[in-house]
């Protein structure tokens, strides 16, 4: 005969409370009808719970060693109960996010402080790595969700684009541009200039020099938006770099100003299409989303 577990919940009651009585009354039966469901259950286990004397249960040691594995059982299916109402209510899960260097400095991190306060059960694991090295690892489902400059075509990738950031231009403070309301490729001629980014943004940024005809020296290929805008900070020159690392830096040694063509770099959302969504990713990235649209980047803007 199986086990019925509310006969359990009783036999679990009585030596909790000591009494068949109360036990009875927490599970809002009678009290007959709770010494049947007790003697179901010795039936069914093949094990005699309690002596019978003079109208009190006392625990046999058999008893005692079911009630300590009742014990254990029962707070794991506690433990369920709760991380089943936590993952419902968002409090509980694992992420693993990819997030390109330009917003994993800047915007994400309040972001995700302010998300995992509110989600405080959450275990988020966070790589900042180049988009291209995040999208090979949402193709291989390695990882839950990614923010990436560009998407894929690969038919294992779910890809939308959130966010378009403008680019501004990064000039040290002091400098003879600095002053400028608006600057242009035609007044970067000559100048010492940090590149930045992957191959094909530099082609795109020397594209537009080309066609203004003017020359700005490459005097340092920087890896990322931070680090270029540090080194405008320090001297070194000028760069176009999206307005969030910028503006990290203004008031430390940078003046961004406006730079004409508009230049954006785009954000996407990656995601493998192998992997079940969980509401937890979905929370976050609805987060990402609503933060960039109310800073004003937004990809329809």
């Amino acid at each position: 005969m199986a086990v019925n577990l509310r006969h359990v919940e009783l036999f679990r009651h009585i030596m909790r409370l000591g009494t068949l009585t109360q036990a009875a009354e927490m599970m809002s039966v009678s009290q007959p009808a709770a010494s049947k469901m007790l003697n179901q259950l010795e039936r069914s286990i093949g094990i005699i719970l309690f002596q019978r004397l003079k109208g009190r249960l006392n625990p046999t040691r058999d008893g005692e060693l079911y009630f300590a594995e009742v014990q254990r059982t029962w707070e794991s299916v506690d433990r369920l109960e709760r991380m089943t109402r936590d993952i419902r209510e968002l409090q509980f899960g694992r992420l693993n996010l990819g997030v390109m260097p330009m917003l994993a400095g800047t915007l994400i991190p309040p972001l995700l402080t302010r998300f995992c306060r509110q989600h405080h059960k959450a275990a988020i694991k966070l790589h900042s790595r180049s988009s291209d090295r995040i999208i090979e690892w949402v193709i291989a489902g390695q990882i839950d969700l990614g923010i990436t400059e560009h998407s894929t075509p690969h038919p294992n990738v779910v890809s939308r684009m959130l966010a378009r950031i403008p680019n501004v231009c990064a000039v040290p403070e002091g400098h003879r541009l600095a002053n400028l309301k608006k600057i242009r490729p035609e007044d970067l001629d000559g100048e010492n200039f940090v590149s930045i980014g992957s191959p094909d943004r530099r082609v795109f940024v020397e594209t537009i020099f080309e066609q203004a005809g003017v020359l700005p020296r490459i005097f340092i290929d920087a890896p990322m938006a931070n680090v270029a805008s540090a080194l405008v900070a320090n001297g070194a020159g000028i760069a176009l770099v999206d307005e969030l690392n910028a503006q990290s830096f203004i008031g430390r040694g940078l003046v961004a100003k406006p730079f004409e063509p508009e230049i954006f770099s785009p954000v996407w959302h990656v995601r493998p299409n192998t992997l079940i969504g969980s509401s937890l990713a979905d929370a976050l990235i609805g987060d990402i989303e609503d933060e960039l649209d109310r800073l004003g980047y937004r990809a329809d803007s």
